[in-house]
């Protein structure tokens, strides 16, 4: 029987096994676990870090894989089959699941958002593979053929000795003419083959890079991000832009949630409270909502009548690149960020919207940076501002803006100058926390032990957590039932 024609199999078949078998076998030992802890202590919750190390583990794999069989696309395969069977699949059970919002309503799955969120993971899979197993056949080249070399020139020669018996006859028997060997002269049709061979691969790139540009949230944000709404609508949320002084006129955007009846005839003539929400670094001014839901959390719990309406605006606290803004004053002086917040932008706010113009109806909310700007602005302005929701925030100043200036920092650090700021002492302050989450839960314990030294009260919001989306949902959800405007 001839089968020759299998002998191009047997390394495509090779490259996928071996990837597939190595992916298991990485996928089953301590490796998978110390992988995603090792992520895990960089700062990223457990949802993101299990994505990011089974993306890891398939480009190990396809590199395995390619590194012995020589074929990139076989490998490659292998490894997509194995994250499919090792990740994907147990994220699309548990999204199938019932999910339910910090109140314990249950929440709509989007099934076109999970296809296409399976469908972002597999490619983003198959890019780590590509990677890991470009990198297999280089190394494969550069470690395992020079043995290869060297036992197939030794077989060579034991073949040659073991058969110089029957030279003789070989030279002695009448001489055929050979037809062209037709592997080493490839027709036009293996051309062809070969050439729509290569287009189909450019393609298959091209389509994946497209599915993986739009990849970025669930990186930022959570793998699940979007998958999951609330049935009550109403709000409205739109874009504005306010020119602003304190920042030499630059014009800068923001969004804003208007409560359902704002837009409605009964609504026209009534004014809201007001709640600025300060988004994290790196971040912008959507993160509120994409990964807070905090749109969702309102529409919510004004359609239950359990919060009165409001208005949420959210600004872009982004400025000069290369250092985060902390959402403060430069020491310099050239990039006023808390002034356009607390000055330009509640001006503009108060001028257009109908919002109640008093800091008993007015307060500022954030995370992690924006946990300590809300806090530190708050603190600067009491008369502006009745209420501050500091969520896995930190309050002694850092970053470059400060210009390491002792004193300068101090100013902005409001562990520091609470003590001295008793016209702060009258705000209401609700303060987030997660077990998990350090060096934040740390200083959040710090700062209420400082509040309680002076007496001023306070809402301490402890959830067993990360520094992540989820935990920070339910707790501008539970912030919002705190808030007792007036």
């Amino acid at each position: 029987m001839n089968i020759q024609w299998l002998s191009p199999a047997i390394p495509a078949l090779a490259s996928l096994l071996l990837a597939l078998l190595s992916g298991v076998w990485l996928f089953n030992t301590s490796f998978q676990g110390e992988l995603t802890n090792t992520i895990i202590s960089a700062g990223l919750d457990p949802l993101r870090a299990a994505l990011i190390a089974a993306l890891v583990l398939s480009a190990g794999a396809a590199l395995c894989g390619a590194a012995v069989g020589r074929r990139k696309v076989a490998a490659m395969v292998g490894a997509g089959a194995f994250f499919c069977t090792s990740y994907l699949a147990d994220f699309i059970h548990l999204e199938l699941q019932p999910a339910y919002d910090p109140g314990g309503n249950l929440e709509r799955l989007n099934g076109n958002m999970l296809i296409h969120t399976a469908g972002v993971m597999l490619a983003l899979a198959l890019l780590a593979a590509f990677i890991g197993s470009a990198t297999g056949v280089a190394l494969g080249e550069v470690l395992l053929d020079p043995p290869f070399r060297l036992v197939r020139s030794i077989w060579q020669r034991l073949s040659r000795s073991a058969y110089t018996h029957d030279t003789h006859e070989i030279h002695n028997s009448p001489t055929v003419p050979l037809k062209e060997d037709p592997e080493y002269h490839p027709s036009h049709s293996k051309k062809a083959t070969a050439t729509i061979g290569s287009w189909l691969g450019a393609i298959t790139m091209v389509v994946l890079l497209i599915l993986a540009s739009s990849s970025s949230d669930l990186f930022v944000f959570s793998p699940d991000i979007g998958l999951h709404t609330l049935p009550y609508k109403g709000g409205t949320i739109v874009q504005d832009e306010v020119v602003s002084p304190a920042l030499h006129g630059q014009r800068k955007t923001f969004l804003v949630y208007l409560p359902p009846s704002y837009n409605t005839p009964a609504g026209r003539t009534k004014r809201y409270p007001t709640l600025y929400l300060l988004h994290g670094a790196p971040g912008g001014e959507r993160d509120w909502f994409t990964g807070g839901k905090a749109d969702q959390s309102a529409d919510t719990l004004i359609a239950l009548g359990k919060i009165p309406e409001l208005i949420l605006i959210l600004p872009d606290g982004n400025g000069r690149p290369g250092a985060t803004s902390e959402w403060g004053n430069s020491f310099d002086q050239r990039q006023l960020i808390e002034t356009y917040v607390a000055v330009d932008l509640v001006k503009y706010v108060d001028q257009k919207y109908r919002t109640i113009p008093e800091a008993a109806y007015r307060g500022i909310g954030g995370l992690s940076m924006g946990g300590f700007g809300a806090m530190n602005i708050a603190l600067h302005h009491p008369d502006l501002f009745g209420f501050v929701i500091s969520l896995g925030g930190y309050y002694r100043a850092e970053g470059r803006i400060w210009g390491n200036n002792a004193a300068y920092m101090r100013e902005n650090s409001p562990l520091v100058m609470l003590p001295a700021e008793k016209q702060a002492w009258r705000l209401h302050m609700y303060i987030g926390g997660a077990t998990k989450d350090q060096p934040y839960y740390t200083d959040a314990r710090q700062f209420v032990q400082e509040l309680d030294k002076l007496h001023i009260s306070y809402h301490f919001d402890v959830q067993n957590g990360f520094h992540s989306w989820k935990v920070w949902q339910t707790q501008i959800y539970n912030a919002f039932l705190w808030l007792h405007w007036g």
